[in-house]
């Protein structure tokens, strides 16, 4: 096994790790983002990108600020524990999150994708004064 590979890995891992470390890493072409960037502001930005980003950002954040409004101290405490186990050295941590707070964190970041992408294709569109 590579000197890289991790010490903590269960018998049934390390032939999953070998496999992916013996793939050798591959360098875009240059100029790759440039060409994707240009792809997607060249592109017409599109109304129901916005709607759908509104439609699924905002019953979502709703929910979030109802949520932190009942039950602000125990997402204060998941939140510190995720933190915690995060930045913590061994894998054994434990701590619970409500599934809907995690189905609404998830379409949050998916609207702010697609607005991101609305907002990037629209700025090819706009001319400077």
């Amino acid at each position: 096994m590579s000197r890289f590979a991790p010490e903590d890995l269960e018998p049934a891992e390390r032939q999953t790790q070998e496999l992916l470390a013996s793939v050798p890493p591959q360098v875009l072409p240059i100029g790759f983002r440039d060409a994707v960037m240009r792809q997607v502001a060249a592109t017409k930005p599109k109304a129901w990108e916005w709607v759908v980003a509104a439609a699924l950002a905002i019953p979502s954040i709703a929910f979030l600020a109802q949520e932190h409004a009942t039950h602000g101290d125990e997402f204060a405490a998941a939140l510190n524990n995720v933190m915690a186990a995060a930045a913590a050295e061994t894998a054994d941590a434990f701590f619970f999150i409500d599934g809907a707070t995690v189905l609404a964190l998830t379409l949050v970041g998916i609207a702010s994708l697609i607005a991101a992408h609305a907002v990037i294709a629209g700025q090819g569109r706009r001319t400077a004064r």
